[in-house]
C-alpha cells in the first residue's frame, strides 16, 4: 500500500514544511509566534555577541542561534512511518518546551497546517493505488 518511497517522500516533505514553520516563520507547534527572550538574552542576540552566532537570525525571536538546532532536524523513513528526529540536539527541544517555546508536544507533534497536509497527501496517495474504494485512515500513537 505505502511503501518506503513514499515515507522518504513524505519526510522530506515534512521536514521541509516543519522548518518553514518553526525557524523561518517564527510559530511555534501550536502556530502561535514565540514569545520575545528576556532584556539581556535579546540584547546580546540582536547584537551579535554570541559565538558562532547565525547573522541571518539575530533579529528573529526563532530559536536559531549558531543554526545547529534547524540543521539537526533530520527527516527518516521505515517501510511503515516517517517523521522527522533531532538526534544531536534533542534535548534542546526538550529545554525549549520547558521554557513554553514549544517545537513538539505529546498533544501536537507537529502543526496542524502539516498534519492536515499529511493527511491529504496520504488520502490522495490511497484513492491513487486502490481507486473506488473507502479506507478509514486512523491518525494517532
Amino acid at each position: 500500500m505505502l511503501d518506503i518511497k513514499f515515507m522518504q517522500k513524505m519526510s522530506f516533505k515534512t521536514r521541509k514544511s516543519y522548518v518553514d514553520h518553526i525557524f523561518e516563520k517564527g510559530k511555534d507547534v501550536f502556530g502561535r509566534p514565540f514569545k520575545s527572550y528576556s532584556k539581556e538574552y535579546g540584547e546580546r542576540k540582536r547584537a551579535n555577541k554570541f559565538k558562532r552566532q547565525s547573522g541571518a537570525y539575530a533579529t528573529k525571536v526563532t530559536p536559531v542561534l549558531t543554526g545547529d538546532l534547524k540543521n539537526d532536524a533530520k527527516p527518516f523513513a521505515t517501510p511503515t512511518s516517517f517523521g522527522i528526529k533531532f538526534a544531536a540536539h534533542g534535548g534542546k527541544v526538550a529545554s525549549l518546551n520547558r521554557m513554553k517555546r514549544e517545537l513538539s508536544s505529546d498533544k501536537q507533534p507537529l502543526p496542524k497546517k502539516i498534519i492536515e497536509t499529511i493527511e491529504k497527501d496520504v488520502r490522495r496517495e490511497i484513492a491513487k493505488q486502490f481507486p473506488n474504494k473507502t479506507t478509514k485512515i486512523v491518525l494517532g500513537k
